[in-house]
């Protein structure tokens, strides 16, 4: 018997839903140590158009925990590298690298129109409620990805509505912009920690397990909304 790269994910969600995902587009803003995981994983299920955002170049001190870059590609940029894995993956994954700062303006200049998922990897709180009111307007689900440095333990992580968390200086942050703009916060789907930060330092401390960890859970919420096998509560 002859296997595909979608074979053993079609025992575990139907060829159906393969084929479903193969129709889809989503948008991942933020290629880190959250968002690279869960582009890799979205490319490798089949998701068959991705846009990949991000402003930066890689850094050596990525590589302790962002899993989509090696050492030879410190100082490229990371959302080029994000299409160059994608293609060493699958060749039937449309991956769309794009490098720019997320913000209302340069949301203004784009068209993710046809994304049916928007995913919010950034560290930057008015780069996260750009994404927020974008995803309002054009009526997009988008699921955020709220604090992971300075954590251990990825069983710690949950998905929650925007207005069920607590305990994270980000998300009450995040809430505390969303409400003086008139976002309604139990439309945000959210991934928190419920672990408390082990360090408090000037540089947020970090290593592969928790911004993974959170990386998944983004793209299996994906997964399963673009699929149809999850019903939103």
């Amino acid at each position: 018997m002859n296997e595909t790269i979608d074979s053993r994910t079609s025992l575990l969600i139907g060829e159906e839903a393969v084929k479903t995902l193969k129709e889809k587009t989503v948008a991942i803003f933020g290629l880190g140590g959250v968002g690279g995981t869960a582009f890799e994983s979205l490319v490798r299920a089949g998701v068959g158009h991705i846009y990949a955002v991000d402003r930066d170049v890689v850094a050596e001190s990525n590589l302790n925990r962002q899993i989509l870059f090696t050492a030879d590609q410190v100082g490229a940029q990371k959302a080029l590298c994000a299409f160059v894995r994608a293609k060493l993956i699958r060749q039937d994954t449309e991956v769309v690298p794009m490098n720019f700062s997320v913000s209302e303006e340069t949301l203004k200049d784009k068209d993710f129109g046809k994304c049916e998922f928007l995913i919010d990897c950034v560290d930057d709180i008015k780069a996260k409620v750009a994404l927020m009111k974008y995803s309002v307007e054009k009526d997009i689900p988008l699921i955020i990805c709220l604090g992971m440095g300075n954590r251990l333990d990825p069983s710690k992580l949950k998905i929650v509505k925007l207005n069920q968390t607590s305990g994270d200086p980000l998300a009450r942050s995040l809430r505390d912009k969303a409400k003086k703009e008139g976002l309604p916060l139990d439309r945000f789907t959210c991934v928190i920690s419920e672990e408390e930060p082990l360090v408090k330092l000037p540089r947020p401390s970090s290593m592969m397990m928790v911004p993974s960890a959170s990386g998944l859970l983004m793209s299996f919420y994906v997964i399963k909304r673009l699929t149809h096998c999850m019903e939103e509560k």
